[in-house]
């Protein structure tokens, strides 16, 4: 994995506390919210991850005329020097996750040292090209998992020591975020070192990944300048602050529980009366688990038999939950696996709401998973192999404006 330094953009704080002014990721922005956002000052971020058609110009020529008139309000301000920024995440609960944003060679959409964890439900792509093609700045990070062994935390850990952050907000749940700076050119090759033989996986961001491959191509970028290279979140797959909740799954049509029966190894009725109570459930299970809902008023927990998954189940992941899901059991009532790009199959992350959902007769069947521990997840992807769509929800979800990064800038 190559990572370089950059000169990233910030807030100066001239208008406001920077943190203030950053936003969640784009895609988890609704309309509702992007509008509440707009509307809470004109320098907010989400005006440019989030950008509306203005006097007739279009979403993204709004977004390039409000980041130029950030940057000649001073509002905005690029930094001297390329520099890597340590990213700190405290949860309430006090665990600490360091991280490390930089920017990576993104390599093609065939060839990449950064490798994919899971098939991707298509999106359209052209709202991120266009934005990225007429404004010419990266905006938002990808979160990447890279397998070093603990020494990138260790490194971090060491370098904020004592250091005031650049900028600091606390999203809705409360995790303190908060982005520090490294201008020293040696340890800056430090970092650069310790990762040149490292293995990258995408943790959360592919369609990002992508627009950032397939706009290197488009401009016949060459190696080593910023349209080569995608702004990235570090972390190291051995913290203990890594956390990788579950998105469970609904499908509209009713399910052959008989064609299932031979895939579980134990089934056990479920009393209780909400999803989260499911989910919990199943988190409390040992061994591979989902929580089952396929006719009214019956709600069951089920261990499934990992060792009745075809040989086409990947070798590594054949232990986890949502891998046995899409391999073995929903094949054997007849949904294969690409159902689970096509659209048959919903996703959610709030269990809640999933129960709701079938309750209300809005879905038929429904699928409750475990989250996934950080050592199992490291695993399955060894020897790369691709696991099912939205298999692993990375939290806490990192946050947007706090940097990032122009394609006219110096990487080191």
């Amino acid at each position: 994995m190559k990572i370089f330094a950059f000169e990233g953009f910030r807030y100066t704080g001239l208008v406001g506390d920077p943190g203030s002014m950053s936003a969640p990721p784009f895609d988890q922005i609704s309309d509702a919210l992007r509008d509440e956002l707009h509307a809470r000052s004109p320098f907010q971020y989400a005006h440019f991850t989030r950008p509306v058609e203005v006097d007739g110009a279009t979403p993204y020529e709004s977004a390039a005329a409000v980041h130029t008139s950030w940057v000649e309000a001073g509002a905005v301000a690029r930094e001297e020097t390329p520099c890597l920024y340590p990213y700190l995440v405290v949860a309430p609960s006090g665990s600490r996750r360091a991280s490390l944003c930089c920017v990576v060679a993104v390599g093609t959409t065939t060839s990449s040292d950064l490798r994919p964890h899971e098939l991707t439900v298509e999106k359209p792509l052209a709202d991120r090209l266009a934005l990225l093609r007429t404004t010419q700045i990266d905006p938002e990070p990808v979160m990447i998992v890279a397998e070093d062994d603990g020494a990138l935390e260790e490194m971090l850990r060491e370098d904020v020591s004592g250091q005031a952050p650049l900028v600091e907000t606390t999203d809705e749940e409360g995790n303190r975020h908060a982005l520090y700076r490294i201008t020293d050119a040696a340890r800056i090759a430090v970092y650069r070192d310790l990762l040149s033989s490292r293995t990258a996986t995408i943790a959360d961001g592919h369609h990002r990944s992508k627009t950032a491959q397939l706009y290197a191509q488009e401009v016949g970028a060459p190696e080593g300048v910023p349209a080569s290279t995608k702004m990235a979140v570090l972390i190291s797959s051995s913290s203990e602050a890594l956390t990788i909740d579950p998105i469970h799954r609904a499908i509209r049509g009713a399910l052959d529980e008989e064609a299932m029966a031979g895939c579980t190894v134990a089934r056990a009725p479920f009393e209780g009366g909400n999803g989260a109570a499911l989910a919990a459930a199943v988190a409390r299970s040992q061994g591979p688990a989902i929580g089952v809902w396929l006719r009214p008023g019956d709600t069951q927990v089920w261990r499934l038999d990992e060792s009745a998954a075809p040989a086409t189940t990947p070798r590594k992941a054949r232990s986890l939950s949502a891998v046995l899901l899409h391999h073995l059991l929903l094949p054997a009532a007849g949904v294969g696996l690409e159902a689970a790009v096509e659209g048959t199959i919903l996703y959610r992350s709030d269990p809640d709401e999933l129960y709701r959902m079938i309750a209300e007769g809005q879905v038929a069947s429904g699928f409750w998973l475990p989250p996934m521990a950080p050592q199992k997840f490291a695993e399955a992807v060894s020897e790369g192999d691709v696991l099912p769509p939205k298999s692993t929800r990375f939290m806490p979800k990192l946050i947007s404006g706090m940097v990032w990064a122009p394609h006219d800038g110096r990487l080191l």
